[in-house]
């Protein structure tokens, strides 16, 4: 007779074997780290480009659109650990297929990496890359090249739009996990029979 192991006694056997329950997906802890960091950045940002727009000129704005800049190239390196993670884990085949692969995430990256990318080059040609300390972000843009107005509405727009996808994102994880649940209550009894000790 054949008793099925819970998910810490499959561990204990196998640690490099998966966990995941029918209708569950485990994520690894520095992935899922490395997501609510990229999300907290996210709406940081969001929320101070607002306000130093709304705010206009003073030192108020002056120190948020410095730390607008510094939160957008430290959200870009942290998109770039991200992806360098994943292709890590796909390679050493510790991501599991399918496990974050909804096109929206392809998407979202691309967002991720575009929007900071063109605020920096809109602070380059404008010539603001000023940051803390006396220290300057370096120049991706050739400085009074002229499009930096350009740059920062194109910057301004696809940050709205990244906030859409984002929004779009968490309707999909919440039905998914709504779905999940769902079929994880239905195939709780057939995937893990009760013990014969059990009451």
């Amino acid at each position: 007779m054949t008793i099925p192991l819970s998910r810490a006694e499959l561990y204990d056997l196998d640690p490099a074997a998966p966990t995941e329950a029918p209708g569950q997906r485990i994520f690894p802890r520095p992935s899922k780290l490395l997501h609510w960091l990229t999300a907290s950045l996210v709406l940081v940002m969001f929320c101070t480009g607002v306000l130093m727009k709304q705010i206009g000129d003073g030192p108020l704005a002056n120190d948020l659109y410095t730390f607008h800049k510094v939160a957008g190239a430290s959200l870009l390196g942290l998109v770039l650990v991200r992806l360098s993670y994943r292709c890590l884990a796909h390679l050493r085949g510790r991501w599991l297929k399918g496990a974050g692969s909804h096109p929206v995430h392809g998407v979202l990256y691309a967002g991720l990496i575009l929007v900071p990318l063109l605020g920096w080059a809109g602070i380059s040609d404008y010539g603001a890359r000023g940051v803390y300390f006396g220290l300057s972000l370096p120049a991706i843009w050739p400085e009074g090249a002229g499009f930096a107005d350009l740059l920062f509405k194109s910057h301004a727009w696809l940050a709205f739009t990244l906030i859409g996808l984002v929004a779009v994102h968490i309707g999909i994880a919440l039905g998914d996990y709504i779905q999940r649940g769902t079929n994880r209550g239905a195939r709780t009894e057939n995937a893990f029979p009760a013990r014969a000790d059990m009451p």
